[in-house]
């Protein structure tokens, strides 16, 4: 586990009235076979589930953010590119899509920007200081849009299953020919 940071598997199970009886099996129907014990292990931060055990819990417990906790402190990828998780944020979608729109906007004129900045440049050799003091600015601003888009994604669960949106997603982009299989 990622330094003393525990994930909390107790509650989102406890909030969805489920025991860890009730738990064991939903997942003996999904032909996963998981002893209570086990799972108390995992509430517990005596031992970490295993990455596909962690969709599991996100998905019966109706509970997304399990996933992104998960990858952030648990994986050496996710500690490097996954954003912070703000825990102290209104999550109601319509602020949120309200904060998007005003990201969105902010986002267009950056990147009007980062055109003129990166435009005949083949390395960061090629920029000055300031040049590349404000493409990073700018770069800023685009991440700020896309930890946006990325808790968007997240709340919008509460209405459509985002984890079967997105493999509908990959999967329109392999037919399109943008991934090579």
């Amino acid at each position: 586990m990622y330094s003393s940071y525990l994930i909390d598997y107790q509650t989102p199970r406890e909030n969805k009235r489920l025991t860890r009886d009730n738990v064991a099996s939903l997942l003996a129907e999904k032909g996963i076979e998981i002893s209570t014990e086990s799972l108390g292990c995992y509430e517990r931060g005596v031992r970490d589930p295993s990455p596909s055990m962690v969709v599991e819990f996100a998905d019966i417990y109706q509970e997304p953010f399990l996933t992104q906790r998960y990858c952030k402190y648990n994986c050496a990828i996710g500690r490097a590119y996954s954003y912070e998780i703000l825990d102290n944020i209104d999550f109601n979608l319509s602020n949120i899509a309200l904060k998007l729109f005003e990201e969105h906007r902010e986002s267009h004129e950056v990147l009007t920007e980062i055109l003129v900045l990166i435009t005949n440049k083949q390395s960061a050799k090629d920029f000055t200081d300031v040049e590349l003091q404000n493409l990073k600015k700018n770069v800023h601003e685009l991440l700020d849009t896309e930890h946006t888009i990325e808790i968007f994604k997240i709340a919008l669960n509460k209405f459509i299953d985002m984890k079967e949106m997105i493999a509908e997603h990959n999967e329109k982009c392999r037919q399109r020919g943008y991934v090579s299989c």
